[in-house]
């Protein structure tokens, strides 16, 4: 005799029961920053009003859907600019692999990248970070740069720039502008610039003073080009933990719709204090969100949600 079991739905809570799931998880999300929560501000809303209509499969549909959204939600990361600037190297910073490392972007003295090339994060192969080749060589001329490129296809642009500011910068950040898509403009080999300074001007080298000087110059053409003033993140490849590095990580995060801050936070390599204080949060939120779906509404201490 075979016995066939239905499977189990969430019970319908009491009023008071409700009200305070409605509360604790108004609470535990409180504890977030807007730009470390993994869960939009609507679909927040949209759980809340749930639990305070006692409909808890309704509650529970609306996080298994988010969370279906967080694990399968593709980024794909163009990373564009002219060669030489530092493209590949960039990318395998952001990668946290080094240049020689199985699986890296090539790297050269020469160019190296010759068509669009996607690598998919090692661990997540949701997160595709597309190497583009350098615009205005003689291999990819300007005029039809951006069709080649499939400019449409990308959530953000990351415009690498490396020396000087070049036409070539301008002219990248004035297409993206008007496509509405969002990008970020990087200027690598900030070390480098730094030591020749060094070498050059010993007697009077100032490390602060050189650093806001590139800023204004990269600031001042980016404006002429858009007449606004976009931010800029001046990096090394090799050191992620100085300069610009966290910084842009965490901006990336904050800008990013809800439901794609999860992966890209795992696909950061990053180990400052400040991105390990980030990756756990989202995990916290994560787990806890499992838990509830798993049944845990039952079994969780909804007092104990609200903590740290």
């Amino acid at each position: 005799l075979l016995l066939q079991t239905a499977p189990c739905k969430p019970s319908r809570p009491s009023a008071s029961t409700a009200q305070l799931l409605a509360s604790s998880f108004e609470n535990f999300f409180q504890n977030f920053k807007k730009e470390r929560k993994i869960l939009s501000e609507e679909t927040i809303a949209l759980i809340e009003s749930h639990l305070e209509n006692k409909n808890l499969l309704g509650a529970v549909s609306a996080i298994s859907d988010a969370l279906r959204n967080i694990d399968r939600a593709p980024l794909n990361i163009a990373v564009t600019g002219e060669t030489g600037a530092g493209k590949s190297s960039f990318i395998n910073a952001l990668k946290g692999v080094w240049d020689e490392k199985e699986g890296a972007a090539p790297t050269g003295v020469t160019e190296t990248t010759m068509k669009r090339t996607p690598y998919t994060h090692p661990k997540l192969p949701t997160v595709t970070i597309w190497d583009l080749p350098g615009i205005g060589s003689p291999s990819f001329p300007l005029h039809n740069y951006l069709s080649e490129m499939k400019f449409a296809e990308y959530d953000f642009f990351i415009i690498i720039s490396a020396t000087r500011f070049k036409d070539t910068d301008a002219h990248l950040a004035k297409a993206i502008a008007k496509m509405n898509t969002k990008f970020y403009f990087v200027r690598t080999k900030i070390d480098h610039d730094l030591d020749n300074e060094r070498r050059s001007k010993s007697k009077t080298f100032n490390r602060h003073s050189i650093l806001k000087k590139i800023r204004d110059d990269c600031s001042k053409h980016l404006k002429e080009a858009l007449s606004s003033e976009p931010q800029i993140f001046l990096v090394s490849n090799f050191d992620v933990s100085d300069f610009d590095f966290p910084e842009l990580e965490t901006t990336l995060l904050s800008e990013l719709p809800a439901h794609k801050r999860h992966i890209f936070m795992l696909s950061l390599h990053s180990v400052t204090e400040s991105a390990i204080d980030r990756k756990r949060d989202f995990l916290k939120q994560k787990i806890w969100l499992e838990a509830l779906v798993a049944g845990g509404w039952a079994t969780i201490p909804l007092g104990g949600l609200i903590r740290d």
